[in-house]
This record gives C-alpha cells, structure tokens and sequence, in this order.
C-alpha cells in the first residue's frame, strides 16, 4: 500500500469520527449527508490538509517529500465519510444495541461521546467496508481512542469491539 493511501485513509477515519462526534452533540439532522460532509469538510480543510501532511511526513522514508500543492481530494476521502454515515444513519439502533449488548454495565447513553464515536466508526466498518480487514478497524479504533480519549478508553473500546465481532460471526 502506499504511504500517501496510509496518510489518507488514516486522515479520512479521524475526520469522519469528528464528525460523529459532531453531529451527536449538536444533534444535527443528517438529511442531506453530502451537504453535511461538504460543508464540514470545508470548514476543517486546513485543519485537513495539515493532518495529512502530518502523516504522510511520519510515514514517508522520502527525505525530499515534496508537499506543496496538496489538495483537500488527495488528503480525505469524501465517500469514506459518506459511507460510514450512511451506516451509522440507516443502522443506528443496530450498532447502538451491539454497544449495550458487550459493553458490560454500561449504555450508549453513559459511555463518552468521543469514545461512542469511535465504536460506531469502528462498527460501521466492520459491517460494511469488506477491504478492511476487522482487525484493522480494531486496531485504527484503539490508535484513535489513544489519542482523542483518556487513558482506559483504548482497552474498554478493544473489549467491546473483539465482543461485537464475535457476536457478527456468530450469526
């Protein structure tokens, strides 16, 4: 895989977990998701492209890696997002019922917005990008969770999501 698609995919699951984020918090409706996600991306692209640069720089072995020019196309993946929130929209109760069912003692309603979005991220994944292997969108959600949540989200989201995935293979 190249390290540019690295940089991308990585760039492209960050934003899209922001934006579930986003939407849980200010409750917004969700009826015109390419206006959503346009309007959102608009509105991060610095922020976007910055990130981007980031990663590609972090995983390029190119000292002379030449970065100018990039566009907001070549650092997030628009059908990504949409993807994912197309999921999480038409599977909500769904994803949210997997959640209570393996996260022992606790609800979607009691667990961290930031640490719910990226379990429904991760889970919207597993159900539908089958290019991503489930170990992956596993391992992507404990990297996020590292970074955006507090120490013990990583191995509460790892708990959850190994549980959810038996629970998919078992049907």
């Amino acid at each position: 895989m190249k390290k540019e698609n690295i940089a991308k995919k990585i760039t492209s699951r960050e934003y899209t977990m922001k934006l579930i984020y986003q939407t849980s918090i200010t409750k917004e409706d969700v009826d015109n998701l390419d206006l959503l996600v346009d309007e959102f991306v608009d509105n991060n692209a610095e922020y976007i492209l910055n990130r981007y640069e980031e990663l590609r720089l972090q995983h390029s072995n190119n000292p002379e890696l030449s970065l100018e020019g990039v566009d907001i196309d070549e650092a997030i993946d628009k059908d990504y997002i949409k993807n994912i929130c197309l999921t999480i929209e038409e599977n909500n109760e769904m994803i949210n019922s997997l959640i209570n069912s393996n996260a022992k003692n606790w609800s979607v309603d009691r667990i961290a917005k930031v640490d719910l979005a990226i379990l429904k991220l991760a889970i919207a994944e597993i159900i539908v990008i089958d290019d991503i292997p489930q170990k992956v969108s596993v391992n992507e959600a404990i990297e996020l969770a590292k970074i955006y949540c507090d120490d013990k989200s990583p191995k509460f989201i790892n708990g959850i999501l190994g549980s959810v995935i038996s629970e998919i293979e078992s049907k």
